[in-house]
């Protein structure tokens, strides 16, 4: 096995693994998520559907990086998630008005900052996976080589 496939198989691992704790933690304790959505700038107007659709989201994203076939748009799809809460994270610290009282992040005890740091390492991991998964040589479906 190549290099670059040992890392992009590393980094799918390292994603699930965030993708299935955060959705596992949301589903856990989901009155509290539910709750944090509500009371959340720009979010709260997702109305009482917006949770169970995120957590659809994580189950449905989780799911393409299990699946060989789906990895692709499972990698794009993590990347365009984290940029978008990442965004969200930005907005809420240096633009909103006032900072919420919780934070709706991946582990307890977390701060608004700790979930941007955290973001933006998850997202660095995502970019070196997508990297080395565009990089590989793929290599013909058939066993016949051409030169």
């Amino acid at each position: 096995m190549r290099v670059k496939n040992i890392i992009s198989e590393v980094i799918v691992f390292i994603l699930i693994l965030v993708w299935a704790f955060t959705f596992a933690s949301k589903i856990f304790d989901f009155d509290t998520f539910n709750r944090q959505i509500k009371g959340a700038y720009i979010l709260s107007s997702g109305g009482s559907i917006l949770p169970y659709a995120l957590q659809a989201i994580h189950l449905g994203l989780i799911l393409m990086l299990l699946n060989k076939k789906y990895k692709k748009i499972g990698l794009l799809t993590s990347f365009s998630i984290l940029v978008l809460y990442t965004g969200y994270l930005v907005y809420i610290l240096k633009f909103a008005p006032s900072i919420p009282c919780s934070c709706i992040a991946v582990f307890r005890g977390m701060n608004w900052n700790d979930q941007l740091y955290f973001n933006f390492g998850v997202l660095a991991i995502n970019i070196i996976g997508l990297v080395a998964f565009f990089s590989q040589r793929r290599t013909p479906h058939s066993g016949i080589q051409t030169t």
